[in-house]
């Protein structure tokens, strides 16, 4: 059965949140950043509610295994890369959906988990959404690199805090779903 990707449910929040830790930026070795990729900020039950409101949480799933999730969520954060994001893509057709983190688990890396999610969130959620952005840490060249590879548009730049970003955008509507392998 090939991967698949559903809206989260309260169940799967234990194993959403293990894998958001996992890949937050101060359980990742300072050296393994740059290519094993990372997410910003502390992640526990706080901060995922923070996302309860939003589109949702996807999941890619193989055989019931948790192989990646992107978070969503609608409008301006109020603070951080977020709040910036919403700002420089305030231009974009509207409304703007703000995706990410996306964390992919170790064993499914470099096997098209990231377009698989992405594509399932366009197809649920392009009709709603025209727009959507993410903002990268210019430090992440994992997440760079694949955010490129997927043909994202490289809508802006900027620095908050002595940290470089880059804000790609895509049109959900327009991205072409392919299967992970």
């Amino acid at each position: 059965m090939p991967m698949s990707v559903r809206l989260a449910t309260q169940e799967d929040r234990p194993a959403i949140l293990e894998l958001l830790q996992s890949a937050q930026e101060s359980a990742v070795p300072e050296g393994k950043r740059g290519e094993q990729g990372f997410v910003q900020g502390e992640w526990d039950e706080d901060a995922l509610d923070a996302f309860r409101g939003g589109p949702g949480i996807f999941l890619a799933e193989d055989k019931n295994k948790l192989a990646g999730i992107v978070l969503t969520s609608e409008g301006a954060s109020t603070f951080g890369p977020a709040q910036r994001t919403a700002e420089l893509t305030k231009n974009l057709e509207g409304p703007v959906l703000q995706y990410g983190p996306v964390v992919v688990a170790p064993k499914y890396r470099g096997k098209g988990v990231v377009r698989l999610l992405l594509s399932g969130m366009a197809l649920m959620l392009g009709d709603r959404y025209p727009s959507a952005a993410l903002f990268v840490d210019n430090t992440n060249q994992r997440s760079l690199k694949v955010h490129r590879a997927l043909g994202m548009r490289k809508h802006a730049k900027f620095t908050l805090d002595d940290r470089a970003y880059t804000v790609f955008t895509f049109a959900p509507q327009d991205f072409s779903p392919k299967p992970a392998r």
